[in-house]
């Protein structure tokens, strides 16, 4: 039978709910939505199951128990695990991988090798810089070009001193899967551990891992169509059993003394406290719903819109792709060579379309392949071909929009060639689209003249991932502000927020109501605290330097 991501995607009720009836989800590597199974069984723990598992012997407190370990044993079957005791709950990959490596590098000598790769997400690589600077480790790092690591060449870095290999499983943000079968050829009868972190690969294809030979797996449930804040950790139980637990509390003891403990038997010894047991339980609908469906042909989908999205992107002028279809997990990575990335992101958010712009929390890698931002697309098993054709289109439409640079590049010093006179918001209030009032920040943008000599650290707006730079002067008891960014957007932004502060005093500024203005002009979402957006920073940058 052909997949269908149209009767897919009627599991999942986002997208039913009148709000989301146009929406186009391209965000799937940050997390995926979540099917009514999962929802329900959520709720259903709470109605009919809440309470704490493996402490008493009441009735509800022995379903709540056999809730965790059914599930811990479906896990199991899931990536085909030895054993369930060879399953740990955790809040996600991250902290799966931040109990891994305080555990083992507790027990490793001064001087002893850690490899990673320039592809990790930064749960895989902070975890381990701060093991090494605690017990004076040596992190290595796998030859690459431009970012993209030549695992076939990872025995470069291995010796004798090499006690752990942490590798991704698959990319988050350019969608690259490595050769498992190479690395583990290149790993075999070494004495060492190899940790993969399987969040991007989980979500994606079958995972064995006792084909793979690894000796510790990691990945999240939020990734897979289930729920967030729970994940799991796999490890070969003979390991487990000589680690020492990361955390220590309740549950996860046998016997404690007033000087010393004994530890119980894995997985209970690294599951300290009260576990999240309703998103344990919507983790075991999760794996019951992915059960029933046919794992290889959504794959197949996934891949076929992959393929088709990087030929598309190809042929428009204007798009530099970073990302590759060979090997990859269902990602497309590009950054626009007019505008700015966080431009493309608003002008595609109108349109209702989700992406993800930003470093993806993979920065060595987003620097060295050449970027500070890039445009993430993510696909997942309900994406259908209507919604890729409509993010091309989009991308289209913004490429001819700004096809000519909207006026000459001009340098003048902080404190001159800002002119915001001219300005004025019923221009602003009057353009009833996004469009139009894209092109009119746009054209409130030219008011913001290019300041080499504000762009240092310090004037560097936090929270912004657009780089945005903003200092102010006082002039008896007024405040005078310049301001410089890499985005449209954010300078357009920036002229509008300037010219209702720029020249008054800090009580006036204080007191001016910027939210009311933003919801009367339509633009309210700009004030936002989401990660990328540059406006609600600047405002938060403009009220600290005021004091």
């Amino acid at each position: 039978m052909t997949f269908s991501p149209e009767v897919f995607k009627r599991h999942f009720p986002l997208f039913s709910q009148p709000e989301n009836k146009r929406l186009v989800y391209l965000d799937n590597a940050a997390t995926t939505q979540k099917p009514q199974a999962v929802i329900d069984a959520f709720g259903d723990f709470y109605l009919h199951s809440n309470a704490n598992a493996h402490r008493a012997s009441h009735r509800l407190a022995r379903r709540a128990t056999e809730t965790v370990e059914r599930v811990r044993a479906e896990a199991a079957t899931f990536i085909n695990a030895a054993s369930a005791a060879e399953i740990i709950f955790c809040r996600g990959a991250t902290e799966a991988l931040n109990l891994i490596a305080n555990s083992l590098c507790s027990e490793l000598r001064a001087g002893d090798e850690i490899v990673v790769s320039t592809l990790e997400h930064h749960a895989n690589i902070v975890p381990w810089q701060m093991m090494a600077q605690r017990y004076g480790l040596h992190l290595r790092y796998i030859p690459h070009t431009a970012g993209v690591p030549h695992f076939n060449r990872l025995d470069e870095v291995l010796n004798e001193r090499t006690r752990i290999v942490s590798l991704s499983g698959g990319s988050n943000a350019l969608g690259l899967r490595p050769d498992l079968a190479h690395i583990a050829r290149q790993l075999e009868g070494r004495n060492l551990r190899w940790i993969i972190d399987g969040a991007q690969l989980a979500a994606h294809e079958n995972v064995d891992v006792r084909e793979i030979g690894c000796d510790f797996f990691v990945c999240s449930a939020h990734k897979f169509y289930g729920p967030s804040g729970i994940g799991l950790l796999y490890g070969r139980e003979s390991l487990l059993k000589t680690m020492p637990p990361w955390q220590g509390g309740g549950e996860m003891i046998a016997e404690v003394d007033l000087f010393d403990s004994r530890y119980a038997e894995p997985p209970h010894r690294f599951e300290p406290g009260t576990s999240p047991l309703a998103s344990i339980a919507a983790l075991g609908a999760a794996l019951a719903f992915l059960d029933q469906q046919d794992r290889a042909a959504m794959a197949a989908h996934e891949q076929k819109l992959t393929a088709w999205l990087h030929g598309q992107l190809e042929k428009l002028s204007g798009v530099h792709l970073l990302s590759e279809v060979r090997n990859n997990l269902g990602i497309t990575a590009f950054i626009p060579e007019h505008g700015n990335a966080a431009d493309l992101m608003h002008w595609l958010d109108e349109r209702d379309i989700a992406v993800r712009v930003g470093h993806h929390c993979a920065q060595p890698l987003i620097r060295a392949v050449g970027g500070s931002a890039t445009v993430r697309v993510s696909v997942a098993a309900y994406t259908t071909q209507s919604d890729v054709e409509q993010l091309v289109q989009a991308v289209a439409d913004y490429l001819a929009d700004l096809s000519a640079p909207l006026t000459a590049r001009r340098e003048v010093s902080a404190w001159s060639g800002d002119d915001l006179s001219a300005l004025k918001l019923e221009q602003l209030s009057a353009r009833r689209n996004w469009q139009d009032r894209y092109r009119e920040l746009m054209r409130w943008s030219r008011a913001i003249a290019e300041k080499p000599q504000i762009r240092q650290p310090e004037h560097l707006v936090q929270g912004c991932e657009s780089h945005a730079w903003l200092v102010c002067r006082e002039e008896e008891g007024r405040y005078f502000f310049a301001l410089d960014s890499d985005s449209r957007v954010v300078k357009g932004l920036g002229a509008l927020l300037l010219s209702q502060v720029d020249g008054r005093t800090a009580d006036e500024i204080r007191t001016l109501d910027i939210k009311s203005l933003f919801t009367e002009l339509g633009m309210e979402k700009h004030l936002s605290e989401s990660r990328s957006n540059g406006f609600y920073a600047l405002v938060r940058r403009v009220l600290a330097l005021i004091g």
